[in-house]
């Protein structure tokens, strides 16, 4: 009896393969089948496939032309015979030997559908683990509506007629097709467990290697997608979730690949923020992508610099991320010299000085009003420090315009 099939799509991995497969070898589980599902890779993948296939035949090899992760998936998941089917990315592997197998015999006693485990790794320079839910969460059967997660698919066993007969399969999108097809299947099998193991490491790629116009619709629909089934299924906290994923972790991606010759991508983010702006009761409300979109950096920059000009004497009130590229800024156009100080709330943890400028506490600051000063801090405690501002009797300031803040950053 195959208790598990390991679903892998294979598009020019050559240099991990060998590295995911001998994980799954080494699972102490031994009912497995292997699919692997070669998505028209140009690389010598198919080769190692091949040879590793000759040490064990439990390795099923699938051929196509490249049509995505998501087609391949669901190409194996016709495939699969097992009871239970996990998902591996052939750059990605396996980590704790025993966690496949904990995992079958937890579904099996407890009677769940689906079981996760309760970490996961991550690998750029070196591996670190990443707990996926909290201590507390362990050796309880769980409510997906109690946390509602779209992430983390590959961390988890799912059973295959859950899938079969609710027709759960990937969207044939290029990106973000996991979250959609996750979503809807911890959604249809309402409970689910978490063991204390570790069974994957997910190497993170490089976020701006990764998109396209077209990747970046795709991408658009899978978030839209979910956005549609949070509101049907009265989710709220899966909604706020993925309209916070459009506000933040993907608005600049989605930036950076507007093309004029594209024009569903503008179509999707559009459909996108009439549905978040409904839900939220704010018909004026701008997403940031398309704020990006409106907003004219270099229109702000002139303003800006014209501003650091005429006032003459200037302090910047922030020593983060955002005056570090600020003062880059500043010293690029040869205005470095208008700059006295930078001011902060308290001096515990602050420098004395910054690229030669002196740091000084905000109380003994206060009667230089006759400078104007700057505020460089991120949108999330710019009107926290407004508000300080004002209790201590300083009016002559400026809050740096949000996105041009976070454009400093992404450069």
């Amino acid at each position: 009896m195959t208790k598990i099939s390991i679903i892998i799509p294979v598009y020019n991995c050559e240099a991990y393969l060998e590295t995911c497969i001998r994980s799954v070898f080494e699972q102490s589980l031994k009912e497995l089948e292997i699919i692997c599902i070669n998505d028209g890779s140009t690389d010598d993948s198919v080769k190692v496939l091949e040879e590793l296939r000759k040490e064990d035949e439990r390795i099923i090899l699938l051929q196509q032309e490249n049509q995505g992760a998501g087609v391949a998936r669901n190409r194996g998941l016709r495939k699969a015979r097992g009871k239970y089917v996990a998902f591996l990315d052939a750059d990605d592997y396996y980590i704790d030997r025993n966690a496949l197998e904990i995992m079958f015999k937890t579904c099996e006693k407890d009677n769940v559908c689906i079981c996760g485990s309760m970490h996961m790794c991550m690998k750029g320079e070196e591996e670190h683990t990443y707990q996926v839910f909290a201590k507390e969460t362990e050796n309880r059967i769980l409510n997906y509506k109690d946390y509602q997660m779209d992430y983390f698919y590959q961390n988890y066993l799912f059973q295959r007629k859950l899938l079969v007969d609710n027709k759960i399969v990937f969207p044939k999108y290029r990106r973000y097709q996991d979250p959609p097809f996750f979503v809807r299947a911890v959604y249809t099998a309402e409970r689910f467990r978490v063991i204390d193991t570790c069974l994957y490491c997910y190497r993170m790629p490089e976020a701006a290697t990764r998109y396209t116009t077209e990747k970046v619709c795709d991408l658009l629909r899978g978030l839209i997608d979910n956005l549609m089934f949070a509101k049907e299924h009265d989710l709220d906290l899966l909604f706020e979730n993925t309209a916070q994923r459009i506000e933040y972790e993907f608005a600049y991606v989605i930036y950076e690949n507007v093309s004029q010759d594209n024009l569903d991508l503008l179509k999707l983010l559009m459909k996108a923020n009439r549905i978040i702006s409904a839900e939220h009761g704010k018909p004026d409300f701008i997403i940031k992508p398309l704020r990006l979109i409106l907003f004219s950096a270099e229109q702000y920059e002139e303003k800006l610099v014209q501003r650091i000009k005429s006032e003459g004497e200037i302090a910047l009130y922030g020593a983060g991320k955002i005056t570090r590229k600020l003062l880059q800024f500043i010293k690029d156009r040869n205005l470095q010299g208008n700059i006295k100080a930078i001011v902060v709330s308290d001096m515990e943890g602050n420098e004395t000085h910054i690229e030669g400028i002196p740091v000084v506490p905000l109380e003994n600051f206060s009667e230089k009003k006759d400078y104007f000063l700057l505020v460089t801090v991120g949108k999330k405690i710019a009107e926290e420090i407004a508000m300080h501002l004002n209790q201590n009797g300083y009016t002559n300031y400026e809050v740096i315009h949000e996105l041009f803040g976070e454009m400093l950053l992404c450069q």
